[in-house]
């Protein structure tokens, strides 16, 4: 199975940053009222409360409505068009909003493939939780304004960034590339610190810069993200490899799988698993999974590496022990090991990756992902995190779609 093609562009495909640009600058899909969201497809009276938030939180800040009641106003009228991150090649965490102003992370693949995510705007209060305090709209102005011009600056200098080898390198110093990015963030800006100070016009604009990117340990996320999306894309794009999940993804109302050899998502209802959640919220509090970031675990990172990052039992909840038999189970359902991604703590052994729609069904194991969970309710924010189990359900549908396409009379 490892000698596919697909499976080698999942498993070896490049992924270089190459820029940080407002997305209606470089995503024709994105323009007034027309905006992007996380998850395959869905209709507008079917936005769960976070992603409806950050929908009128960016009508807000486009200047399409004075404030949120006009935006509620413009939202239910019909005249904001919709479309899925992943119909534009992008991906969005979370809610996955990306309107104009929003700044994004490019990242370029094989076979000039391009990828964009929204930069990460930090923990508590976000747009991407739905959340849309005047904080929140103020710093997505400012990263707007100032931080992406100053990256884009400096990634320009720089020449580009490897992103796979960041992520690599992550995986050497205790994350996993999804949820937790502490230091892939930090080598991140040991890197880009001497081009941000030399392409800043002053001082405390590249102070604020470096303060901004160091002072969120999920800075590292878009580019992770983004890295994911063109290496699926490149694997999907191979005809020799049907089976092969290339994306992940949901909407608070339903699981998205695209598998090679078949058109379009195959969805099922999104779960919600047991999150480890926040003081003062509970379980009924969190909506179910939501965001593009799953992409991390479709190329062999998040949960499939789970034991690399030690440290993110106190964020998702869990023990080692139980990390080994997470990442021991996915082995089982994938077509090979990485040769670029290494986890230290088991002998430098690849991380599981090219999830396969038969080995899933055959063993009864379904893929964990490593996600966060949102508040039901817009403006409130994030809620918790914690290992979510997809449900059997899509995969079984994938492998009878194969299958009767295999059968089918020529």
């Amino acid at each position: 199975m490892r000698d596919s093609q697909g499976w080698t562009m999942l498993a070896e495909a490049p992924a270089v940053a190459t820029g940080v640009r407002r997305a209606g600058d470089v995503m024709n899909a994105v323009g007034p009222r027309r905006f992007l969201h996380a998850g395959p497809p869905l209709e507008q009276d079917e936005l769960v409360g976070p992603m409806r938030g950050a929908v009128l939180g960016a009508l807000v800040l486009e200047g399409e409505a004075p404030d949120l009641r006009g935006a509620e106003e413009l939202l239910d009228s019909g005249a904001v068009s919709l479309a899925p991150c992943h119909s534009a090649n992008a991906v969005g965490a979370m809610a996955g909003v990306i309107s104009p102003s929003i700044p994004v992370v490019q990242v370029e693949g094989a076979d000039a493939r391009t990828a964009f995510a929204p930069l990460n705007e930090g923990l508590g209060e976000a747009l991407r939780f739905g959340s849309t305090s005047d904080r929140v709209i103020a710093r997505l102005r400012w990263m707007s304004d100032v931080l992406a011009p100053t990256l884009d600056a400096a990634l320009t200098a720089a020449g580009g960034m490897d992103i796979i080898a960041l992520q690599a390198e992550g995986l050497r110093r205790g994350d996993e590339c999804h949820n937790r990015n502490v230091a892939s963030t930090a080598a991140l800006l040991a890197q880009l610190a001497p081009a941000v100070v030399r392409n800043t016009p002053d001082a405390q604009t590249a102070a604020s810069v470096l303060e901004f990117l160091a002072g969120n340990p999920h800075t590292f996320l878009a580019f992770s993200m983004a890295a994911g999306k063109v290496v699926g894309d490149a694997a999907h794009a191979v005809q020799d490899t049907p089976g092969l999940v290339t994306a992940i993804c949901a909407n608070g109302r339903r699981l998205g799988l695209r598998v090679s050899g078949i058109d379009g998502w195959i969805t099922a209802p999104a779960p919600t698993g047991q999150p480890k959640v926040f003081s003062g919220f509970t379980i009924a509090d969190a909506c179910p999974a939501m965001g593009d970031s799953f992409m991390t675990e479709t190329i062999g990172l998040g949960a499939f590496a789970l034991t690399a990052a030690p440290a993110i039992s106190s964020f998702v909840g869990g023990t080692h022990e139980e990390a080994v038999e997470v990442v021991h189970a996915m082995r089982q359902i994938c077509r090979g090991s990485s040769n670029r991604f290494l986890i230290p703590s088991d002998n430098f052994a690849g991380t599981p990756v090219g999830i396969d729609v038969d080995l899933v069904c055959e063993t009864g194991i379904t893929p964990i992902v490593n996600n966060g969970f949102a508040h039901r309710q817009p403006g409130i924010g994030q809620v918790g995190a914690g290992l979510t189990r997809l449900p059997m359900e899509p995969f079984l549908t994938a492998r009878d779609a194969l299958a009767a396409t295999t059968t089918a009379p020529v």
